[in-house]
């Protein structure tokens, strides 16, 4: 009887401590959406005193009547972690299962155990440099998706419609050899799908890769920055 009546006491105190939290965070939610016309996928109330706000992927931080907005990046002094960068891995995050594989190039480097997925643009010197980069990873397999955003849609088209478009991709962005001259029977419209592939995702710029675990890397590089990354997988 007295353990009833203690946990009902408990559950007394907790519901309104509850339904007090929930709306705490519609109101900021709200004042985001009157004051700056931003529709907020998720808000969230911080142990520093601060609300984090989540819209498109993108992250910013105010205070509880939303008069601040607070630019920049939290770290924890203690774990020395930046947890803001934290918070943004997992954000960019994807579902690699939803990739459409038929969207993309293949290559495959040794046994091809390691699967690694770029999105690269043909006019984009930093993808470029990071292709030769990828020339020496061993055991990957690596889905390149081809995608047009820097004016390069004829281009891209000259490459997928190539007999062996790999091959026209190797060659162009490794030896900048060109691609057979663009066919009038060239239908494809991959480069386009790849492109909404790139805003689906949020994606700032090119080259971006994705991991196994869905993990994001931008940039052109270094091999010790993607092995790094692999490594990061297995923990």
């Amino acid at each position: 009887m007295k353990k009833t009546l203690l946990l009902a006491l408990v559950s007394a105190f907790m519901i309104p401590a509850l339904s007090h939290a929930a709306p705490d965070t519609d109101r900021v939610k709200t004042l985001v959406k009157q004051k700056m016309n931003i529709e907020a996928t998720s808000v969230k109330k911080l142990p520093v005193g601060l609300y984090e706000v989540v819209a498109n992927r993108s992250l910013l931080y105010v205070d509880k009547d939303v008069k601040f907005l607070f630019a920049g990046h939290i770290f924890d002094i203690a774990s020395q972690k930046n947890l803001t960068q934290e918070r943004l891995d997992d954000l960019s995050r994807i579902d690699i299962k939803s990739l459409p594989l038929d969207q993309a190039l293949k290559t495959t480097h040794g046994k091809g155990e390691r699967k690694l997925y770029v999105f690269a643009d043909p006019f984009c010197s930093f993808c470029q440099r990071l292709e030769k980069t990828l020339q020496n990873l061993e055991n990957v397999t690596i889905y390149t998706f081809v995608a047009p955003l820097m004016n390069s849609e004829e281009m891209v088209k000259r490459i997928l419609c190539s007999p062996d478009p790999q091959l026209a991709w190797d060659n162009w962005m490794l030896d900048q050899k060109e691609p057979p001259a663009l066919s009038s029977q060239c239908k494809t419209t991959i480069g386009e799908k790849n492109m909404e592939l790139f805003n689906q995702f949020g994606m700032e710029g090119l080259p971006t890769m994705y991991f196994e675990d869905g993990y994001r890397l931008e940039g052109a590089v270094s091999l010790q920055e993607i092995e790094a990354r692999f490594a990061a997988i297995k923990r």
